[in-house]
């Protein structure tokens, strides 16, 4: 096997890994997501919330790169 062929063996492995991972992380996030919104009447999730007010927006930041990344590995190709 040459150095080419080992490389694009390389991407497109990782390429696969990210496009397996991105949906699960995605799924992950926004059930995430809506547990801190449905359970901040929670006592144990209110009091997070009040101790962490910036954590939805960080997540929405998270999730919004996760989906534009696998975005652009779907429209990578190696051939």
């Amino acid at each position: 096997m040459d150095l080419s062929t080992a490389i694009q063996q390389l991407f497109g492995d990782v390429q696969a890994a990210a496009q397996a991972i991105a949906p699960i992380a995605a799924v992950i996030g926004f059930l995430g997501l809506g547990i801190m919104y449905i359970g901040s009447s929670w006592p144990i999730i209110g009091d997070w919330k009040k101790d962490n007010p910036k954590a939805a927006n960080q997540v929405m930041i998270g999730l919004g790169f996760v989906i534009f990344a696998s975005s652009v590995t779907a429209l990578i190709s190696f051939t």
